[in-house]
């Protein structure tokens, strides 16, 4: 029966939600740019109309300067004629002088006929200021109606690039965040049909079933966890741990490379030997990184906080990286009696993880020790390792767990052994995984 794994499961959930959010953004962006677009619309639109009255009154403005224009000249030209009759009184006046019985000439009295042309003269003057600065204002005025022109041109032009503008970003945002909405409601579709085909499959795959109960544990808040609980989520079967590799293939990228990485090797492997290599440096190096892995996921949810990065520096200038520190507790973890041995709510665990054959756990013990120094800030610590530490001898054992008990940070062998490990990290490489249906190969 065809059917989709839990990594792919979360991973299409994921991708979903990211889709939610990238629509949401969208949504939020495309309204954002709506409103931008539509308070630049109205701007333009009140510039128009702003642009539009201030024509209006630079014509009636420059309609009126030419009036008065005209109308100076009309003063003009009738002070000009009152000059020129003046000038002709005066000039009859002049001519009409007479001579006394004595033969002497007088002349005539004028004075009324020059102060008549005095006062047109200057009348003439006013008027002619009066044109001249009539034609001044017309001119301003003409220009200041060109100006408004082009300004009140151009305000209609940005309008209608405003108008464009606001409807090509509505119809844009439309067409966009409805072909997101289709995507979005395609993919719920999608997650939907993955989910049933998980479900039917656990329904026919018990241990399928019991793999992903693992995945999502969450501590009991109302009740301490003991060595008995960390027990149950450490001793992963056979089955358990390729179910895990195959969901590490799905979710976790440094993982997928480290094994794309070996297939690429074993590709270009030449012969048994350089293929044996490959083995040996999966054995070394990946079984090592699941082991932490299967730590983390399993006492990950005991806490609100996971750091494997955490890293201590001695007085000496030596340093250790902790593998793994749950901080912010959500329950009390009770490792057993004594000092250094439980944490509360809120308190702190500092786990160190070891997974080999009980030689290499054996003649790590010094190693051990020196790295549980990176644990003295935590309120409780151990040391996980392997099920292997049960092939040393029972002086070994006790030895090394007796060093590690005084050193703060108690061993603690609930791994899975060295060799399944190494198993299941060949078969997930190798693609001879049998939860897919594949064979083994050793």
């Amino acid at each position: 029966m065809a059917h989709v794994y839990v990594g792919q499961v979360e991973n299409l959930e994921e991708a979903i939600t990211d889709l939610q959010s990238a629509y949401d953004s969208m949504e939020s962006g495309c309204q954002t740019q709506i409103t931008l677009v539509e308070d630049k619309l109205a701007e333009t639109q009140q510039e128009a109309y702003n642009s539009a009255q201030l024509f209006e009154t630079a014509m009636e403005s420059e309609v009126e300067a030419g009036q008065y224009l005209a109308k100076s000249n009309e003063r003009l030209a009738a002070v000009h004629d009152q000059l020129s009759s003046a000038y002709s009184s005066l000039s009859t006046c002049e001519a009409s002088g007479s001579y006394d019985i004595d033969g002497n000439y007088e002349p005539p009295n004028c004075s009324f006929e020059e102060a008549s042309v005095a006062t047109a003269e200057s009348a003439v003057a006013d008027a002619e200021c009066a044109v001249t600065a009539a034609e001044e204002v017309l001119e301003a005025a003409k220009d200041y109606r060109m100006q408004v022109d082009k300004r009140n041109d151009m305000a209609r032009q940005c309008f209608d690039m405003a108008v464009q503008l606001t409807e090509t970003v509505q119809v844009e945002c439309a067409v966009r965040l409805a072909s997101a909405a289709t995507q979005l409601e395609t993919g719920k579709v999608r997650l939907n049909s993955a989910k049933t085909a998980l479900k039917a499959y656990f329904d026919t795959h018990p241990p399928a079933a019991e793999f992903y109960s693992w995945l999502k544990w969450a501590p009991n808040t109302n009740k301490p966890v003991t060595i008995k609980e960390l027990h149950s989520r450490l001793n992963l079967s056979v089955e358990q741990q390729r179910y895990y590799f195959e969901y590490l293939a799905d979710r976790d990228p440094a993982f997928r490379a480290r094994v794309r990485d070996y297939r690429s090797q074993l590709e270009a492997a030449n012969g048994a030997a350089e293929r044996h290599a490959v083995q040996l440096k999966i054995r070394k190096n990946l079984s090592g990184y699941c082991g932490e892995k299967i730590v983390e996921q399993a006492l990950s949810p005991l806490g609100y906080k996971v750091d494997t990065q955490s890293r201590t520096t001695f007085d000496d200038g030596r340093f250790t990286k902790t593998d793994l520190i749950i901080e912010d507790l959500k329950v009390p973890v009770i490792l057993g009696r004594g000092e250094g041995m439980s944490a509360p709510v809120g308190g702190a665990i500092a786990i160190e993880v070891k997974c080999g054959r009980a030689s290499y756990l054996y003649s790590q013990k010094d190693h051990m020790v020196f790295q549980s120094g990176g644990h003295q800030e935590a309120n409780a610590a151990m040391t996980i390792c392997s099920r292997d530490v049960k092939d040393l001898t029972p002086e070994q054992e006790e030895e090394l767990r007796e060093a590690l008990r005084r050193a703060g940070s108690p061993l603690i062998g609930m791994l899975p052994t060295k060799d399944e490990i190494d198993k299941a990290c060949w078969d997930i490489v190798t693609g001879s995984n049998t939860n897919k249906g594949g064979k083994h190969e050793n």
